[in-house]
């Protein structure tokens, strides 16, 4: 049995447009009925403007091995713009629409049904979207639970059930992720907003708080943290270039994690400039101080190991660094690895509260200028 959120697509949702195929003048979304929204991550009606991310898998032929990093907004002037004077202050979530999930923005039609299913998988959520037209033998299904459930509008409903004409992706094939512009900026401004709060606050919380909880952390969990590296690194191994990977069919394995350069247990944030993707060997001497990254992104190999293979091959040599500085290793990261995990050979554990305060990111510059790649 599957949850599924079904909303009817509105005609100025879609653009205005009143035939198939018509470019629309302004930009498409899902108007998302309120009392819909436990079905999607946590949204707030009192942050101005909040934005959440959502990934979403398309069931369109060709795409449906990929997830999409999604925005959904609340445009919520009744609730959190306490000066706002006008008569029509607005309150409303939209999740919006891109190519990726409506090819050409002629994809979804007024009348046209989609179909969120939602998966909860260690932790993490995704959703599949699947169109279903007018014209689809089973529609009229979907729109007797509608008349049901949404009682005013007919467009909205949450059902518990199974649908044998939605297909179901097999989740452990979609690998691929696609970071769309829209998300990219929520992404950002989230991870800038989190960086001034991270130079400025003292760490010395002792107790067993997730990472999460004391970066104050909204957005970023482990899920996205590990889309968003093995996005930046083009799913190869920043040391060795280097990938092992076998995908056909319902099957995609590869040999790379997203590693943390400041380790969780030492309170390492899930921001993407606090990771770098790594072949599993690579994840292992990493961690265990084996080498490190100095800011000018080349490998240091511990002098322990000096006429070792490993050293001979990797000492000095330069990683791949991503193009966009955004998704770089953080300079204080890298120094917190070099001076705490480095040449210790030994499993990681977690900082006295004296050490956790001697690392601030106010003391260097959050995104320095990097060596071109």
């Amino acid at each position: 049995m599957g949850r599924f959120y079904i909303h009817k697509v509105g005609h100025q949702e879609m653009g205005s447009i009143n035939i198939r195929g018509e470019k629309p003048a302004r930009g498409r979304y899902f108007l998302i009925a309120k009392k819909c929204l436990d079905f999607f991550p946590h949204i707030s009606s009192v942050v101005m403007n909040d934005k959440v991310i959502v990934s979403i898998i398309p069931m369109i032929n060709g795409k449906e091995r990929e997830r999409v990093l999604c925005t959904m907004d609340y445009h919520n002037q009744k609730f959190a713009d306490i000066e706002y004077t006008g008569k029509n202050p607005r309150d409303e979530v939209r999740l919006y629409m891109n190519n990726e999930i409506d090819p050409d923005k002629e994809y979804f039609f007024k009348g046209d049904y989609a179909v969120f299913e939602r998966f909860d998988v260690d932790g993490d959520t995704y959703y599949t979207l699947t169109r279903i037209t007018p014209e689809h033998k089973r529609s009229n299904v979907l729109q007797r639970i509608l008349d049901d459930y949404d009682k005013r509008w007919h467009a909205n409903a949450i059902i518990d059930t199974v649908f044998d004409f939605i297909e179901t992706p097999a989740l452990d094939s979609v690998s691929d992720v696609v970071v769309t512009d829209e998300a990219m900026k929520v992404i950002k401004s989230e991870s800038d907003s989190l960086l001034s709060t991270y130079s400025t606050q003292d760490n010395n919380d002792e107790d067993e708080n997730s990472v999460e909880e004391s970066m104050g952390c909204s957005i970023f969990n482990s899920s996205l943290f590990h889309d968003l590296v093995m996005n930046a690194y083009q799913y190869r191994c920043a040391v060795t270039g280097k990938v092992i990977r076998y995908k056909e069919g319902n099957v995609d394995l590869f040999n790379l994690e997203a590693a943390h350069i400041k380790p969780q247990a030492h309170q390492g944030t899930f921001l993407p400039c606090n990771g770098i993707a790594l072949c599993r060997d690579m994840h292992f001497a990493f961690d265990k101080g084996f080498f490190c990254i100095s800011d000018d992104y080349r490998v240091i190999v511990s002098e322990k190991l000096k006429g070792n293979w490993f050293y001979e091959e990797y000492n000095g040599k330069k990683i791949f660094v991503p193009k966009e500085p955004f998704y770089r290793p953080l300079n204080v990261f890298l120094k917190h690895h070099r001076e705490n995990v480095f040449d210790k050979f030994k499993q990681i554990r977690k900082l006295s509260t004296k050490k956790q305060n001697e690392v601030r990111t106010d003391e260097y510059e959050l995104f320095p200028k990097a060596a071109e790649p």
